[in-house]
């Protein structure tokens, strides 16, 4: 077992929020210029179970999650291999997660329309967070002690964005928490594993 000795510095975290956040309203561009070039292929309305739907509504969370998955892979990796061994597969386990949200998408879409309450938005936005951040957990699990926190940030970070609904549903301020309130919780918990937990340690035999 290897102590990290390559701690970040403030910058690092300050990065991480900023660039996280930068990764997800990029990312929303980026799907509506999907959504647009879909659009010119099968037209403004799809069919969904023998229903016609609005092509852009129907279709945009299951472009924008893929996007933001692949941005926010490269940009955590990037930032998170100078510190930790071996993160090669950061990437497609960030992609991976938030893949994981349409899998469970009938628990979620549970938690999401009981009876519209806050609670419970809350509740399936903790879930969506949890699941997202599972396939990196099992990454960090052989790096860093105490790695579950890093599943509970996630949640946490997604669970805020729901208390939003006591004061608005709009798309773009929903969008924003989403961008800073997950980078903001999971940044903290970094800064506690990487640098504050006393048994903080990094597994110096990942084969073993």
């Amino acid at each position: 077992m290897g102590i990290n000795n390559n701690k970040p510095r403030w910058f690092f975290y300050l990065g991480w929020i900023v660039l996280n956040a930068a990764s997800v309203l990029i990312a929303w561009y980026i799907a509506w210029a999907l959504i647009s070039l879909i659009e010119m292929v099968v037209g403004s309305t799809i069919q969904v179970g023998g229903q016609s739907r609005i092509t852009e509504d129907f279709l945009f969370v299951y472009v924008i999650f893929p996007t933001i998955g692949l941005l926010s892979g490269i940009t955590q990796f990037m930032l998170l291999r100078r510190s930790l061994p071996r993160m090669a597969g950061w990437a497609p386990a960030t992609f991976l997660g938030w893949l994981l949200p349409f899998v469970a998408g009938f628990i979620i879409t549970s938690f999401l329309a009981v009876g519209n309450s806050t609670l419970w938005i809350v509740l399936g936005l903790f879930l969506i967070g949890a699941l997202i951040s599972v396939p990196q957990w099992w990454i960090l699990r052989k790096r860093l002690r105490h790695a579950i926190w890093w599943v509970l940030a996630y949640g946490c970070g997604w669970g805020l964005v729901g208390l939003l609904n006591l004061v608005t549903s709009e798309p773009f301020p929903v969008l924003l928490a989403v961008a800073w309130l997950p980078a903001i919780s999971t940044g903290i918990v970094l800064w506690l594993l990487l640098d504050r937990l006393p048994s903080r340690a990094i597994m110096g035999d990942l084969a073993g």
